[in-house]
C-alpha cells in the first residue's frame, strides 16, 4: 500500500543507510523475478493532485481493457492488471533475454483527502490508463464570504 504525499525532492535524499535497506527490501522482500523464473510483472505510475482531485496515470502496454481491473475502497485505489503471456503456455522456448513479466500485478494508491467513488473516471489510450480521482465535496476548499456590521445593516423606511 502507498500513501499519497506531495514531492519534496529533499525527502527523497537518502542515508547510505537507508538505501541499503531498500536495496534488501526489494532483493528479498518484493523481488523483481518469481520463484518460476519468471520476470514479476511491473505497473509504473504518475500520481498527482489537482484542485478537483487525483490523477492516476498507469502505464499497461499490451493489456486489453478486460484484463484491467478498477476497485475503490475508502481512501484508496486498487489497480489490478493482467499482464499476457508471451510465448503459448507449454511452448518450450530458448530465451535470450526475458525481462517482460506476465500474469496478475496490483498496485493500492491511497490519497490524504476522501475521494468520491461515484465519479471515478479512467481512460485507455495506446498502453496508457489515465484515472481520474475527484475529491469528495466536503473536503474541497470553500470560500467563506466575511459580513461586516455595515453590510448587515438594512435600511430604514420611515
Amino acid at each position: 500500500m502507498m500513501v499519497m504525499t506531495h514531492f519534496d525532492p529533499l525527502r527523497e535524499m537518502i542515508s547510505l543507510r537507508e538505501a541499503m535497506n531498500r536495496l534488501f527490501e526489494q532483493s528479498f522482500v518484493r523481488p523483481l523475478w518469481r520463484l518460476d523464473g519468471e520476470p514479476r510483472p511491473q505497473l509504473p505510475l504518475d500520481v498527482y493532485e489537482q484542485e478537483q482531485g487525483y490523477v492516476v496515470r498507469a502505464l499497461v502496454p499490451g493489456v486489453q481493457p478486460e484484463n484491467i481491473g478498477l476497485e475503490v475502497q475508502g481512501q484508496s485505489l486498487v489497480i489490478r492488471v493482467h499482464y499476457p503471456a508471451a510465448v503459448e503456455e507449454g511452448r518450450q522456448v530458448n530465451w535470450l533475454l526475458h525481462e517482460i513479466g506476465s500474469g496478475a500485478c496490483e498496485r493500492v494508491v491511497t490519497f490524504e483527502r476522501p475521494i468520491d467513488a461515484e465519479k471515478v473516471e479512467a481512460h485507455y489510450e495506446h498502453g496508457v490508463l489515465i484515472i481520474t480521482v475527484p475529491v469528495a465535496e466536503g473536503s474541497l476548499p470553500r470560500r467563506i464570504s466575511i459580513t461586516t456590521a455595515e453590510s448587515e445593516r438594512q435600511p430604514v423606511m420611515a
